[in-house]
């Protein structure tokens, strides 16, 4: 959650974020799950190999 933390805010309209052990690790998809609920993120999570996923920031 470190790196959400420190970097989203940084992210522009339209960047991408690219999670690489989202489906490989637990605490990953957790952290990533609480991160977008609490600031309402609701930007489709697209998945890229069975393992990772990103998501286009729209707003």
């Amino acid at each position: 959650m470190d790196a959400l933390v420190h970097l989203y805010p940084k992210l522009s309209v339209g960047g991408y974020v690219i999670v690489d052990d989202y489906r490989a690790l637990p605490p990953c998809r957790v952290a990533v799950y609480q991160y977008r609920r609490e600031h309402g993120i609701t930007d489709p999570i697209e998945e890229i190999d069975g393992v990772g996923v990103f998501w286009r920031r729209t707003r």
